[in-house]
């Protein structure tokens, strides 16, 4: 069996449906047998980088491996940014990418360069037609969370397919449960622990046991905190939930953090938004990771009884409700706010990096997993609308039944808005919010084309909303209709209100 034939074969039976590409000489078997000849649906984006966004969003929201597919050369190059990205982030990406025939590889042949620039995690440039590239990939991929590449020369997809022993790195450590419950143990006599929760938690388990955690976290008898990805694996209504910690955490988290003898860690990669500079060294000494394989629920229900009956009689944390941050309303704010209060609770919500990526976080009370989506370690603008795509294709994919809504400021949406072909093309059901206050936060002001006019241009139906109370009704006919839909949301400019520390 030819490589090419190989990998599809592959692929398929390991239950990929989906498959992020644009098309390039070097990657052209593959790409062709994607869509003439596998059951893998070949979704073709308007540009790289959005390639790896979209399936970067796509593992965000099923927590299956993303597959992105880009040819040698600038395709590489523009895969940058999207593998960066979902390396910040830890999301399970595959991104294969295309070279020149192997005898011209080191010679500088046309559009021909070293590739090691997409290892920022590790990677693999085949030297044979073997599988076991592939199967190495998925494995450490899948356990590092970490974006993996795979790069092929053009040549090799028609040579045939070998199996061979090769030993290649294995490099995860699945740490047993019972580790992480000595720990526990050793703490016993902590009188105000405090479980901070990472998206580690989401470990192996399919979307809709991360959807089970929920009921397990809620009886636990101590206070929860979570960082920015984690948030809505435990509803933040909950009574032992105090939310987000860290930069644009609230007040009650953050003090919950500074107060506790015991900070028991899940999954948390502490990073500097988590836990920035003014309390960072009041934080880290009290910190117990807490590492083991999570595989299945049950691991967690193991977790949650052993603190019940660890901490059975620890005192708990007391402090005045603040989880409602408190600021003035200004005309951004409120209309991010309007937005909000008129989705569904559980809507996916994918944003960029700016001023309404802050607001949302601050506004929204997330109650489901995977509620706001967002480039959180990376700050990437032109992240919002392509993982959007990504996040849908995952909801059809998986029959998750949730909407998904795009939010983005007018700086970001300009960098990927050829995306909205995409969108139009495959007819996805996506709310996309453009906040035009033609300012790049405290940068400069910018100058914007008519965003109606383009979104008209690629066949989707948008408003232009100048006042907040016509948000309402334009939300509720995307809610009723199955079709994109493009909201330009004409706001004034408004100051970030200070981090609740």
């Amino acid at each position: 069996m030819k490589y090419v034939e190989s990998i599809i074969d592959f692929f398929e039976n390991n239950h990929v449906k989906t498959i992020f590409s644009y098309p390039g000489e070097q990657i052209l078997p593959l790409y062709r047998k994607l869509h003439e000849n596998s059951n893998i649906k070949c979704i073709d984006v308007k540009h790289e980088q959005s390639s790896a966004h979209a399936a970067d969003g796509y593992f965000r929201i099923t927590n299956k491996t993303g597959i992105c597919l880009s040819t040698a050369g600038p395709g590489a190059t523009n895969l940058t940014t999207g593998i960066a990205t979902a390396f910040k982030d830890s999301s399970s990406i595959i991104a294969i990418t295309g070279r020149c025939d192997k005898k011209y590889i080191g010679k500088n042949y046309f559009q021909e360069l070293p590739m090691e620039f997409l290892n920022f995690s590790s990677g693999y440039f085949t030297k044979v037609a073997d599988l076991c590239y592939f199967k190495e990939a998925f494995t450490n991929s899948k356990n590092l969370k970490k974006p993996i590449q795979i790069n092929i020369p053009s040549n090799m997809y028609y040579e045939n397919t070998i199996t061979s022993k090769m030993n290649l790195d294995e490099c995860f450590d699945n740490c047993k449960i019972e580790t992480a419950l000595n720990d526990i143990k050793k703490h016993e006599h902590s009188k105000n622990p405090v479980l901070l929760i990472g998206q580690g938690i989401y470990g192996n388990l399919s979307y809709n046991e991360i959807g089970d955690l929920n009921d397990i976290l809620k009886n636990l008898e101590m206070p929860i905190v979570t960082t920015y990805p984690a948030r809505g694996v435990v509803d933040e209504s909950l009574e032992n939930c105090f939310g987000l910690i860290g930069r644009r955490g609230n007040s009650v988290s953050n003090c919950a953090l500074l107060s506790a003898d015991t900070i028991f860690s899940i999954g948390s990669s502490f990073s500097y938004n988590t836990l920035f500079e003014s309390i960072r060294d009041k934080i880290l000494y009290k910190v117990v990771p807490l590492n083991f394989g999570i595989n299945s629920t049950s691991n967690i229900s193991t977790i949650v009884n052993s603190f019940n009956e660890t901490f059975s009689k620890a005192l708990k944390t007391d402090f005045p409700d603040l989880r409602h941050n408190k600021f003035q309303f200004g005309d951004y704010s409120n209309k991010i706010n309007e937005i909000l209060v008129n989705l569904p609770d559980n809507a996916i919500i994918t944003t960029d990096a700016g001023n309404h990526t802050v607001f949302v976080s601050l506004l929204k009370k997330c109650v489901a997993p995977k509620n706001i989506i967002s480039s959180h370690s990376m700050g990437t603008m032109g992240f919002g609308l392509s993982a959007s795509i990504g996040v849908k294709f995952g909801c059809l994919d998986y029959n998750i039944n949730r909407e998904v809504i795009s939010i983005s400021g007018d700086g970001g949406f300009s960098m990927n808005i050829q995306e909205l072909g995409t969108v139009f093309e495959n007819n996805l059901k996506i709310l996309i919010i453009v906040m035009k206050n033609n300012h790049l936060n405290m940068f400069g002001r910018i100058k914007n084309p008519d965003f109606n006019k383009i979104a008209d241009a690629y066949g989707i139906d948008s408003v232009y909303i100048q006042n907040a109370d016509e948000i309402c009704e334009n939300v509720h006919y995307f809610l009723k209709n199955n079709k994109p839909y493009v909201m330009v949301v004409e706001c004034e400019n408004e100051k970030l209100p200070k981090p609740f520390i």
